[in-house]
């Protein structure tokens, strides 16, 4: 799959194809998934892939936990785009976005190794009340670094680094 992975316009975000991949993402009704939709993803960057529909999506942005790091919220792929590498991709958007800081995830058993296989370290996480018999996990990728100072060196290497 080449397609770009792209800042989610409002009517791509607005549809039914988008509402169920929030509910693969969040696994709650579909009132909580309206009101996610609706409330909390007008306040976060939100990247995805088209191709007729909206083949995969991250929600990223602020931490919830008051920690100085950015937070991904939400990250979901359409069942047809597994296994192309598109969620790969939105997270290295997601971590781009800002990268000064580490990218954090929480999510449980059915994506922890999805997790892993992109760098995080996977720590064992408090149980949820949203999802009570759920295994939850702490994800954390380190920053990628300050990107000027990345080129500084670069230069500093001729071009070797």
């Amino acid at each position: 799959m080449t397609a770009t992975v792209r800042r989610l316009k409002a009517e791509e975000i607005d549809t039914d194809g988008f509402l169920a991949l929030l509910g693969e993402a969040a696994d709650l009704d579909t009132d909580a998934l309206i009101r996610i939709r609706d409330v909390e993803l007008p306040t976060m960057t939100v990247v995805g892939t088209v191709d007729g529909s909206v083949l995969g999506f991250a929600a990223f942005g602020a931490d919830t936990h008051g920690e100085d790091r950015a937070e991904l919220h939400y990250i979901a792929v359409a069942h047809e785009a597994r296994g192309t590498g598109l969620g790969s991709r939105l997270v290295d958007a997601a971590r781009r976005a800002d990268p000064t800081r580490p990218l954090y995830a929480s999510t449980d058993d059915d994506a922890v190794d999805f997790y892993r296989r992109l760098g995080f370290v996977v720590s064992d996480a408090p149980d949820d009340p949203r999802w009570p018999a759920r295994q939850r996990y702490d994800c954390l990728l380190e920053p990628l670094g300050d990107p000027a100072e990345a080129l500084t060196t670069t230069a500093r290497n001729g071009g070797r680094d």
